[in-house]
């Protein structure tokens, strides 16, 4: 007959996961709504306390910071999340999107003239 080992104790205790760009520290957390969000809590500075949100859909990705929204532009927290391979090197930011329309848009086709 044999005897089974005693199992291994179970250790417990709290984990967070923390990301820090340029020295600022966020929080990091799962969104409880979209599969593919995260949630980044500034931890200090001027802005501490905020919360932005980086959300992946359909290859595309995009983040609630001002720079993103108001700015058009490919935010810090954007590019540490693909860094850190929290977000797929595959999805496009929404600002190069809206960038490469906006050019598309405004280029004259051909027979066409700006006098």
């Amino acid at each position: 007959m044999s005897v089974l080992p005693e199992a291994p104790p179970v250790r417990h205790g709290l984990c967070r996961l923390t990301l820090t760009i340029d020295g600022t520290e966020y929080r990091l957390s799962r969104s409880p709504t979209a599969r593919a969000a995260w949630h980044l809590k500034k931890r200090s500075g001027p802005r501490a306390g905020v919360t932005y949100c980086v959300l992946t859909h359909k290859n595309v990705v995009s983040c609630t910071c001002h720079d993103s929204i108001r700015g058009g532009a490919v935010c810090k927290h954007v590019r540490a999340m693909v860094a850190c391979g929290l977000v797929s090197k595959r999805a496009k930011p929404e600002a190069v999107i809206v960038a490469q329309n906006l050019a598309t848009a405004t280029t004259p086709g051909r027979g066409e003239s700006h006098a």
